[in-house]
């Protein structure tokens, strides 16, 4: 009865350029992981940030004091470093119409720094879910001809003779494919988080001028 061939097995008798495809689809595959699990701890933790800032912002009775706790952390990102900057330059200049326009562009400069944080890593998914698939083809593409240009050297044709080299083309089709959709998935969530978080930003800055102007 014939035995149905491992992946090694497959891996090992593939041809040399089919081998070099399932590598690369694996280390595409792996780094992709990497970064998806990156992008996930990062803006699900923004996420969290927004939501206790701003519950402890809103709830505080007294701004100055609130401030100083503020600054007294050394790490200072999304909401806390908008309302850091704004608190410090409205404090610095006397005529509120003076400062609005200044601190208009510090808070847009500051949202613009902290998208393309959190927009690291995302090129590289975004190229992952586009070019693995590709990648894979070509693989497959390489496996059958080989596969078929062995038939030549046969007196007799079988499906036996022809099926370890389809299998280790269609392989590549499954590594190509297996690299590229949880990157395209991840790549999607991030920009849709990412733009959520960035509206949550803009939406805070607006109040805390308004509140800043009504004072």
């Amino acid at each position: 009865m014939q035995t149905e061939l491992s992946f090694l097995e497959l891996f090992f008798g593939a041809s040399f350029i089919v081998q070099i495809v399932i590598i690369i689809l694996f280390i595409l595959a792996g780094t992709s992981w990497w970064f998806i699990f990156d992008k996930w701890l990062t803006l699900t933790r923004a996420k969290k940030d927004i939501f206790e800032f701003e519950d402890k912002f809103w709830n505080s009775k007294n701004t100055e004091k609130f401030f100083i706790d503020q600054k007294r952390q050394s790490h200072h990102f999304g909401l806390s470093q908008i309302f850091i900057i704004v608190h410090e330059e409205f404090k610095k200049f006397e005529n509120l119409e003076e400062s609005e326009n200044t601190i208009a562009k510090s808070i847009q400069i500051i949202i613009s720094r902290q998208e393309e944080k959190l927009e690291e890593g995302l090129s590289f998914l975004s190229t992952v879910a586009s070019v693995s698939p590709f990648i894979g083809l070509f693989g497959t593409v390489w496996g059958v001809m080989n596969a078929f240009s062995g038939l030549a050297q046969l007196s007799q044709v079988s499906i036996n003779a022809v099926a370890p080299g389809i299998s280790e083309a269609l392989v590549a089709t499954a590594l190509g494919l297996f690299a590229a959709i949880p990157a395209l998935i991840s790549y999607n969530w991030s920009v849709k988080s990412i733009d959520s978080i960035i509206k949550s930003y803009e939406n805070f800055s607006d109040e805390l001028l308004i509140s800043y102007q009504e004072r």
